[in-house]
């Protein structure tokens, strides 16, 4: 049960951190207009970014709790998660090919098979 509360409280926490690390990452794509920074997007960005990076520091913790020790491991989880969230924000996922889709699932079900495996 406990292990069961941990994957949830890790699950929410790294799916927030990978939230506002995706917004970051879409508005610092649009920081820059026509050669010019666009300062108050650029803070945009930089405030989603201090947000995700506290939200996944506090993920390690639950991470370690679970007995995933590797900071390569407990990274991924974190890159998969905001690499589709930045596809979901900017639209990109719906242009997805089939083929995309599938290997979309097959690497997330890889790297849950990677978090769980590295914490026995």
């Amino acid at each position: 049960m406990r292990s069961a509360l941990l994957v949830a409280a890790l699950v929410v926490v790294t799916a927030l951190s990978a939230f506002f690390d995706a917004k970051g990452f879409v508005y610092a794509a649009q920081a820059w207009r026509s050669g010019s920074l666009v300062t108050s997007t650029a803070l945009l960005s930089l405030i989603n970014f201090v947000g995700g990076v506290t939200l996944y520091i506090g993920s390690i913790g639950f991470q370690q709790s679970l007995g995933v020790q590797s900071a390569a491991v407990q990274s991924i989880f974190w890159f998969a998660m905001t690499v589709l969230g930045v596809a979901i924000m900017d639209g990109t996922i719906a242009q997805w090919s089939m083929a995309q889709r599938v290997v979309g699932v097959g690497v997330t079900i890889g790297i849950g098979w990677l978090l769980v495996s590295a914490a026995h």
